[in-house]
């Protein structure tokens, strides 16, 4: 007889085990991220309640005061109220902040920029304004009411006058949301409140108390600061002083600003150009065209039969394809265009067997093309684009008469030397006041230093007009942009100065077309007996004469350049670094 044992088992597995523990540990970390979510969402419920408990009460206090009463300590109108404060509840750090202001109601006629108050008063109520804001678990929230404290009786000229200050842009335009802040440590109470421009660019302080001194500080994010100055021994006599106010009377000043921007320096011991030239002696100078147009009498124009032109036509001249290229700089584009006729100039990169048109975000207007003479390229990237040719669409809508192009010049930078660590000093135009011998104390000056590579972003600089020189003792043989500097409200603005060995007597001369546009390839020639010196400009429309030069007031300037009128500035002072600039009208 067989016996058999039956063994049993019980117990799980580690397999088993560690299933289980991950799915106690989800289930589990689950439920306390619910109730932390839980916790957080009363907590913050609580910090809200007893924020709308706090500032309710705060309210009722305010309007439960007099009239006269409810202002701010230092504010316009003044008051009691601090216009910052803490306080603690429920075990929660609460900031309050209050502004009580003047309201100029419209149903009696609102005092702006361009419109007055019927009778006179713009004091006609208050409106009071409580924000309180906290942090609790790292999170930051805000409540706030507004309520308007209208007086018992009719609104009334006593206590104060009123400050109305206009802010204005770089255009002269009105600007809104300006700082405003007005500022009197003389009066009683004292007054430092900001208020900021309305849509006029008005910013109104309504019931300011009576006295002199009063000062003002305008700025807004990101652009410059304009203010009052006071008498000091560095200003003994500012421009614009702190002003008084009247009572029941209105005080009315004007401040501008305008966005700040960069002014890029850069300065370098050389540049070296070069430039093609196509003059259509013939149809060499073409890379690609249709038989739309052609080349006749040293133009390219539009192809005719029996002399009815082609309505349009489309030509690609040569590639430039510099074996040393350091920038693009200008292509000139010089035409004719009879009524009724027209032409259009665009940039491309590549071969007549893949031209490839130069992105519009890289050179605004390419896609349209440009109609004007001269066409800045610096904004290209000379890796994108090692190589470029130049397009030129022609069109008439009268075909017996065709335009024509008789010249398209392109030029280009193939080497530059850096000149750097240069001693730079910089000095606007714009004065705060002067000094007690009359000489005028400017609002922006200061000395800064070129790097090693030859530049220096100077930050968040205001619109003016800036003289930018060097203490070292250089000769400015050519500068981009023309200095003084016009730097414009908002917008980056570079120069470029080229510093060579000074000597005695030097002449820097600048040509440009009516537009302000600088004019390369001209031929400057200047003279006098027994002396005459001719050189071409530049891609920024310069040339300097630095040889041969004595100090004398019979000198001769001729300009001319394909294209253009020819002009003469004679007789000219020449003495020490002299520039000048020449305006050329186009033919």
């Amino acid at each position: 007889m067989q016996f058999y044992q039956s063994q049993s088992r019980t117990g799980f597995s580690l397999v088993e085990v560690l299933i289980v523990l991950g799915i106690s540990v989800m289930i589990f970390g689950a439920l306390f991220g619910s109730v932390q979510y839980t916790l957080k969402i009363i907590s913050n419920s609580s910090a809200k309640l007893s924020a709308l408990s706090l500032v309710n009460d705060r309210m009722e206090y305010f309007r439960s005061l007099p009239y006269d009463d409810v202002g701010t300590i230092s504010g316009i109108p003044a008051g009691t109220i601090p216009q910052n404060s803490t306080t603690t509840l429920n075990g929660i750090e609460f900031n309050e902040r209050v502004l009580v202001e003047y309201v100029d109601d419209a149903a009696d006629g609102a005092l702006t920029a361009t419109t007055t108050d019927s009778n006179g008063i713009p004091a006609d109520y208050k409106r009071l304004k409580i924000e309180v804001s906290w942090t609790i678990n790292g999170q930051s929230d805000q409540i706030y009411l507004i309520s308007n404290i209208v007086p018992r009786s009719i609104e009334t000229t006593a206590g104060g006058g009123t400050v109305r200050v206009n802010v204005i842009d770089a255009d002269s335009t009105f600007l809104s949301g300006a700082e405003v802040r007005l500022l009197n440590d003389t009066v009683s109470p004292t007054v430092d409140v900001t208020r900021y421009s309305d849509a006029s660019g008005v910013a109104l302080f309504s019931g300011a108390p009576a006295g002199s001194n009063y000062q003002v500080f305008v700025t807004a994010p990101g652009y410059s600061t304009d203010q009052t100055y006071e008498a000091t021994t560095t200003n003994p006599n500012p421009i614009t002083s702190p002003f008084a106010v009247l009572e029941s009377d209105i005080s009315t000043v004007t401040f501008q600003i305008g966005e700040l921007s960069d002014v890029e320096l850069r300065t370098l011991s050389s540049i070296t150009e070069a430039s093609t030239e196509e003059l259509f002696a013939d149809v060499s100078g073409i890379a690609s065209t249709t038989d739309t147009t052609t080349v006749s009498a040293n133009n390219l124009v539009l192809a005719d039969t029996a002399g009815v032109y082609q309505t349009t036509g489309k030509a690609f001249i040569e590639q430039v394809d510099p074996v040393s290229l350091e920038r693009w700089e200008k292509v000139v584009v010089i035409g004719d265009t009879p009524v009724g006729t027209s032409y259009v100039t665009q940039i491309y990169t590549g071969t007549t067997s893949n031209y490839t048109l130069v992105n519009n975000s890289d050179l605004p207007g390419n896609a349209t093309g440009f109609t004007d003479t001269i066409i800045d390229l610096s904004s290209l990237d000379v890796a994108t684009y090692p190589d470029l040719t130049v397009a030129i669409t022609l069109n008439t809508s009268n075909t017996s008469v065709t335009p024509s192009i008789d010249e398209v010049s392109m030029y280009y930078r193939t080497a530059e030397t850096i000149r750097g660590n240069v001693n730079i000093a910089v000095n606007g135009n714009k004065t705060i006041g002067t000094e007690l011998d009359a000489s005028l104390i400017y609002k922006t000056a200061f000395s800064t230093t070129t790097n090693g590579s030859g530049e220096r972003t100077v930050s968040n600089m205001e619109f003016d007009s800036y003289s930018i020189t060097n203490t070292d003792g250089y000769a400015v043989a050519r500068t981009c942009d023309q200095l003084p500097l016009s730097h414009e409200a908002g917008e980056v603005s570079s120069v470029e100065m080229v510093l060579v060995g000074a000597v005695t007597n030097s002449l820097r001369v600048t040509v440009i077309n009516g537009f302000g546009g600088y004019v390369p390839g001209a031929e400057v020639t200047l003279s006098r007996t027994g002396f005459s010196d001719t050189q071409t400009t530049d891609s920024c429309g310069q040339v300097f004469f630095n040889s041969g030069i004595v100090a004398e007031v019979d000198y001769d300037i001729s300009v001319s350049r394909n294209g253009y009128g020819t002009e003469s500035l004679n007789p000219f002072d020449l003495s020490g670094e002299s520039n000048t600039v020449i305006i050329l009208t186009e033919s």
